[in-house]
C-alpha cells in the first residue's frame, strides 16, 4: 500500500456534503465512505471533527451570535447545514 501524502483541499460543496452525509446517518462512516471512497475512514472522520470544531469555534466568536445560534448535533441537519454555510461564507468575505 503507497502511503501518498497528497493533500485535497475541499470545495464549500464536498464540506457540505460530508457534513451532511454523516449527520444524515447519524454517523454510519460505512455509508459516509461509499460517498466518499476516495478517503479513508480516518481522514474523513478528522475532517468531519476539523469541520465541526472550525464551525463551531466559529459560531461561537462571531460577533453578535448568542449560544443559542450555534447549530447542536440534534437539530435538523438541514438547518445546521444552513448556519454552517452562513457561517463559511462570512469567513470568505
Amino acid at each position: 500500500m503507497s502511503s501518498k501524502r497528497i493533500y485535497h483541499r475541499w470545495s464549500k460543496d464536498e464540506v457540505k456534503l460530508l457534513y451532511k452525509t454523516v449527520v444524515n446517518s447519524n454517523k454510519n462512516w460505512k455509508q459516509v465512505r461509499l460517498m466518499f471512497p476516495q478517503f479513508s475512514l480516518l481522514q474523513l472522520q478528522n475532517k468531519f471533527t476539523m469541520i465541526e470544531k472550525q464551525y463551531f469555534t466559529l459560531a461561537k466568536t462571531s460577533r453578535n451570535s448568542s449560544d443559542s445560534d450555534i447549530p447542536r448535533m440534534n437539530q435538523s441537519s438541514d438547518e445546521t447545514i444552513r448556519v454552517l454555510m452562513e457561517l463559511m461564507e462570512q469567513r470568505h468575505e
